[in-house]
């Protein structure tokens, strides 16, 4: 296998069924893994359904909650393919914005989706409140870490192989600020990362909690005094 794709997943029972549908249209028999976080609805009988039928599918189950950043490191662990990457679990990005990022793996170390990069404010389809908390987000991440990015969070990056072995799985961040770490780990061993903008999809609720902010600000000044 080619291709190894990691989805975290926690209480998605309405909505992975129909993603994983259209993803093996399109990765019929590539690498994909699926990692129910702490999942208390039926997301996991259903990964089991597609996995009984599709043998490239393979279900990590954690009945505690670890957080979606803990959740893509499992996957990691266990990702055979050439080219490793990450996707939410809830369609914001399809087969053809993977794709998308996926083609411009031939040229970089790293690709990362973008639903900011060369986009105004009210271009962005996203709600209001998450979209200004993803400005204010932004410019914390460039202030303290440098990670001069249009939009680190987006749920949808891809490394070579070579690059995941390269980088330890100790991450301070276990939550949705694992991204941040993720490529400041990269970029640290010297590896170029390349940002492409891709549109996202609002698929209604999401898994995010604003509850989950504070402690998302006190990582980012734990990276920052680790540099």
């Amino acid at each position: 296998m080619q291709i190894s794709l990691i989805m975290p997943a926690y209480n998605e029972e309405e909505r992975i069924g129909k993603f994983l549908t259209s993803l093996l249209k399109c990765f019929p028999s590539e690498e994909i893994i699926v990692v129910c976080n702490g999942c208390t609805d039926r997301t996991p009988e259903i990964v089991k359904s597609f996995c009984k039928k599709h043998r490239n599918i393979t279900l990590l189950v954690y009945k505690e909650k670890i957080g979606k950043g803990a959740a893509i490191v499992e996957g990691f662990k266990r990702a055979n393919g050439e080219y490793v990457g990450f996707v939410d679990a809830d369609g914001t990005f399809g087969c053809k914005e993977i794709k998308r990022v996926l083609k411009r793996l031939r040229y970089a170390d790293c690709v990362i989706a973008s639903k900011w990069k060369g986009q105004s404010f009210s271009s962005v389809e996203w709600p209001v409140t998450r979209k200004i908390f993803s400005r204010l987000w932004n410019l914390m991440v460039r202030f303290f870490l440098h990670l001069n990015f249009d939009d680190t969070q987006a749920g949808l990056k891809f490394v070579k192989k070579n690059v995941l072995k390269s980088i330890d799985f100790n991450f301070i961040c276990r939550g949705y600020d694992f991204d941040v770490e993720f490529l400041l780990k990269i970029r640290k061993k010297g590896f170029d990362i390349e940002e492409v903008f891709t549109k996202v999809r609002h698929t209604g609720d999401t898994s995010f909690s604003f509850v989950s902010i504070p402690k998302m600000f006190v990582n980012l000044l734990r990276l920052c005094l680790r540099i």
